[in-house]
């Protein structure tokens, strides 16, 4: 069970007071605001017309609310229980205009739920896909998110397309100084301005774009003109599908359900004093959720959304993690679904402004990939792999035309940079694992300083394939004290062999010894019920073999020469 850190004032199951709670739902449906600047910028890609914009902002906000909502639900099937609101997703973007230009909103609905169905299956395919959901994969996949949206950010920010018009200059100065805003409260801000220097950037920038004139008297008549409360209209609703368009929602499906893991092990580590290990379940669980909180974007014809790191940092820097804050923003976000005139201040924002607010998200998107990537460092073939992948990548923007030449059945994986990035780098990922294995034995021998020459052992090996001192440190405490239930309960007729082995993903440290096998593990063994004489032994080394702190644990014989293999994830 998890331990409350000393340095949270609302922790996860903690009820902050009612004044409290308010202030902090009223500040996280905020931040979650911020991001439906994607939305729009989908809607202009589809060409939706202005009174359709607005319920489709209305319809978003709805969407929101149910996503919050789910995630922190700590429910048996899907929800990670924690305060990790989901938000429109620059993962998602790049698709999702795509989908707009190829086929209009309901493409984009329709696409949006196809990759809610495929993050809710890799919830279920974490362990069988570790190679591809290994950080240097993870990090390559939001760093590429992180340029595709960069590219676009900038030319917003810059006002490519309308660089002749009269109000250029005023245009790009607002939207640079928006920039320069949001990195400086990034940079010399402290504590919670730091944490909300996006809001505070766009907060900003508005108040300038009004002073001189960008936003003016058409934007604020349109505002005037909203109602303060009506129904959202679902006509423009409709749905389609795109199959040209499969590989790129894939790719974003994937990186959505890399990006969750992190975010929902960095709620567990800052949720739990005494964290050690992620909680796969849990972890399973938000993938989950966080797939349900897409699918309900997709239902009102909106981009994906996706679990933001920002917000768990914020609720790490606020002291309150509390689960209750998040049904509490999706109460005031709601609320705002049924105020017209938010959606038309959101519509009404400049697209230098939004441009501004894409670079800044897309640098955060780019540091953070690399440090994932990094995590574990980054060898030869993992480089190789990365470089030549984002080369290929990158190619797509640079030349676009040489991809539109290529074969039709091509153009599926080629039209998105993402998609096409993702996919060499898994390929050459799996090509270059050839012969990565690495390995090691020794023989224990029932010494006294058995324990001491098995610490030698792994932790000289470990050393070697560059290992962290816990993934160690937990294979020589699981490896010794098996070896030790093992000869305590006669189970051996020979020394144990003990190899480890090391493939970048995997931690394998196997025992080989003559004698009887040991009972297999199993969830819903009945430990306390003893059979016979040996019951109690053959209970307590199943217990042990299962809670051993290996992520895999396997036995296997053949005559009476047994193997146990105990697997730990890197």
């Amino acid at each position: 069970m998890a331990t409350k850190p000393t340095d949270l004032v609302y922790g996860v199951d903690d009820v902050p007071p009612l004044p409290r709670l308010f202030a902090l739902g009223l500040q996280y449906a905020i931040l979650l605001g911020v991001y439906l600047i994607l939305v729009v910028l989908v809607a202009r890609a589809a060409r939706l017309p202005p009174d359709q914009t607005t319920s489709l902002i209305s319809f978003a906000l709805l969407a929101a609310a149910v996503a919050t909502s789910i995630q922190a639900w700590n429910g048996r099937f899907f929800g990670s229980g924690f305060l990790a609101p989901p938000v429109y997703s620059a993962i998602y973007f790049g698709p999702a205009v795509l989908a707009a230009k190829s086929g209009g909103l309901p493409a984009v609905a329709g696409m949006t739920i196809f990759a809610a169905l495929v993050e809710i299956l890799m919830s279920r395919l974490l362990e069988p896909f570790r190679v591809v959901f290994q950080p240097v994969i993870a990090g390559f996949a939001v760093l590429v998110v992180g340029l595709q949206l960069g590219l676009v950010g900038v030319s917003e920010t810059f006002d490519v397309a309308g660089e002749l018009q009269a109000d250029f200059t005023a245009d790009v100065g607002v939207a640079l100084l928006t920039l320069a805003a949001c990195v400086g409260f990034s940079i010399w801000g402290r504590g919670i301005l730091r944490l909300v220097s996006t809001l505070l950037g766009l907060v900003l920038g508005v108040v300038v774009a009004i002073l001189t004139g960008v936003i003016g008297a058409p934007t604020f008549e349109t505002i005037g003109a909203a109602a303060w409360l009506s129904l959202p209209d679902p006509s423009y609703l409709s749905f389609g599908f795109e199959p040209a368009l499969i590989p790129a929602f894939i790719a974003s499906a994937t990186a959505a359900t890399l990006r969750t893991v992190g975010v929902v092990t960095t709620a567990q580590r800052i949720n739990d004093a005494g964290w050690k290990r992620p909680d796969t379940d849990n972890i399973a669980r938000g993938i989950v959720g966080d797939g349900l909180g897409c699918l309900a974007a997709g239902l009102v014809g909106a981009p994906g959304q996706s679990s933001a790191a920002s917000l768990v940092g914020l609720s790490s820097a606020t002291s309150a993690t509390s689960r209750a804050i998040a049904f509490a923003a999706a109460a005031f976000l709601v609320a705002f679904a049924f105020i017209p005139k938010v959606a038309a201040a959101v519509i009404g924002l400049p697209l230098g402004i939004a441009g501004a607010i894409l670079v800044f998200t897309a640098s955060f998107l780019v540091v953070s990939g690399i440090e994932v990537m990094l995590v574990r460092g980054l060898d030869l073939r993992g480089g190789f792999a990365v470089s030549i992948a984002l080369f290929i990548g990158l190619l797509t923007q640079v030349k676009p035309a040489y991809f539109a030449r290529l074969p039709d059945w091509l153009h599926t994986i080629t039209s998105d940079m993402l998609t096409v990035s993702l996919a060499v780098a898994v390929v050459l990922t799996l090509v270059f694992r050839i012969g990565i294995r690495r390995r090691g034995s020794a023989d224990w021998q029932a010494t006294q300083d058995a324990h001491a020459e098995l610490a030698r052992f792994l932790t000289s090996e470990g050393k070697a394939w560059k290992l962290g001192e816990d993934l160690i440190a937990r294979a020589r405490d699981a490896a010794g004290r098996a070896v030790d239930d093992l000869d305590r309960d006669g189970y051996l007729a020979s020394p144990v062999s003990i190899q480890a082995s090391y493939d970048n993903i995997e931690l394998a440290v196997t025992l080989v010894y003559r004698g009887r096998p040991p009972p297999m593990p199993h969830r819903g063994m009945a430990l306390h019920a003893f059979h016979h004489q040996e019951s109690a032994a053959s209970s307590g080394l199943a217990s042990f073999l299962r809670d051993a702190g290996a992520d895999r644990t396997s036995v296997t014989t053949s005559d009476d020469n047994v193997t146990i293999r105990l697997g730990f994830s890197a």
